[in-house]
């Protein structure tokens, strides 16, 4: 099923698809009206021929340990911001300012029951208007049905193909939408967050984003020095600069090495389709290659990294530190969300504090809304 848009330069009908050479010239997201009358919210936003713009909605309860929790409901929006104002204030001015002033979030969904949890979790707690998102969902799922209606939020339905790296970067090359903005945080439903202490006041994406400078260009939660230093995958923070290198085709297989995963030969970064997980994983580790091997340094929230002067010393130091987000793998501990903003949450890691931070979280009234700005 397809369609084209007929929609006028503000409005779009229901039912239509609206496709990214529609998007206005300043490069925000466009307010539209529901893909499907009988679903209550979502936006659909189609980037590819051929998607279904049809959603579905979720009466499934809370999945997880926290099950006691009975059913998780749609993100409760309040009214004043209900259409994409700020919870404070929202001037016309601020909702037609350009895209390079925001930055794009862009997360990458595959189903399953971890990632349905962390992706409702994100839906509720995560999402803010001081940023544009990108929800991109791999294979047939229903879980689009759990993303607010907000004009800064866009939905692209695609074959499960590429893995998350791959999807990630064919959503950003299509049209040049990454051209279009300066500063990008990119994710998978592997993690689960934002979470921050109650006496904090900061907004989870600056977090990550004021660590992206001039002279470091990619930004995550950990490190892994196995086979190679790399940051790991499930976030990247970066800007303009940084997703040049990342996209670049011409450079995808510079920093390549062999390791177990693949071949000095097969490319890394975001430019490529990886058409299995040894590729996939080969093209993560050689990400931090690409902007090492270009100048730059690379840089992670973990605290263990911060004990020494940098990456490559921290790897010096700890030859055998590989991906620590296993059980008892941080120096005989686990890290704690407080630590990284996010955790990994796919691989039953201490699940009853992860049961507990999700069900206090999820009872605080305060959201990403009223800390991440317009």
């Amino acid at each position: 099923m397809s369609s084209t848009s007929t929609a006028s330069e503000n409005a779009v009908s229901r039912g239509a698809l609206y496709t990214s050479k529609d998007w206005p010239s300043h490069g925000r997201l466009p307010d539209i009206g529901l893909v499907d009358p009988a679903v209550p919210f979502g936006v659909f936003f189609s980037l590819f021929p051929g998607a279904i713009p049809v959603l579905h909605r979720s009466n499934r309860g809370w999945l997880g340990p926290a099950a006691n929790q009975g059913p998780l409901t749609k993100p409760a929006i309040p009214e004043s911001i209900a259409h994409g104002a700020s919870p404070k204030t929202a001037t016309s001015d601020q909702q037609s300012a350009s895209s390079k002033d925001r930055p794009l979030i862009v997360y990458a969904y595959h189903d399953s029951e971890s990632a349905r949890a962390n992706l409702d979790y994100f839906a509720n707690k995560g999402i803010h208007n001081g940023a544009d998102f990108v929800f991109i969902f791999n294979g047939d799922a229903n879980a689009s049905s759990t993303i607010p209606d907000l004009p800064n939020i866009s939905i692209v339905k695609r074959d499960n193909t590429c893995f998350d790296m791959g999807a990630i970067g064919e959503v950003l090359k299509k049209d040049d939408l990454w051209k279009k903005y300066k500063r990008f945080i990119t994710m998978n439903a592997s993690i689960r967050g934002p979470f921050l202490p109650a006496w904090s006041s900061s907004c989870w994406s600056d977090l990550y984003l004021s660590k992206v400078t001039e002279t470091t260009k990619l930004v995550g939660m950990t490190l892994n020095c196995i086979p190679r230093l790399h940051v790991q995958s499930m976030i990247f923070a970066t800007d303009d600069v940084g997703m040049s290198i990342l996209l670049d085709p011409t450079v995808a297989t510079t920093a390549s090495e062999d390791d177990r995963f693949g071949s000095k030969d097969a490319p890394v970064g975001l430019s490529r389709c990886y058409a299995d997980w040894n590729a996939a994983v080969h093209a993560e580790v050689g990400t931090t290659g690409l902007m090492m091997n270009a100048g730059y340094k690379v840089d992670a929230m973990m605290t263990a990294l911060h004990s020494e002067e940098g990456v490559e010393e921290y790897c010096k130091a700890h030859p055998d530190s590989g991906d620590l987000l296993w059980d008892k793998k941080y120096f005989g501990s686990n890290i704690h969300p407080y630590e990284t903003v996010f955790i990994k949450a796919n691989r039953n890691v201490d699940p009853a504090l992860m049961a507990s931070m999700t069900e206090w979280h999820m009872r605080m009234k305060s959201n990403s809304f009223d800390v991440c700005g317009s």
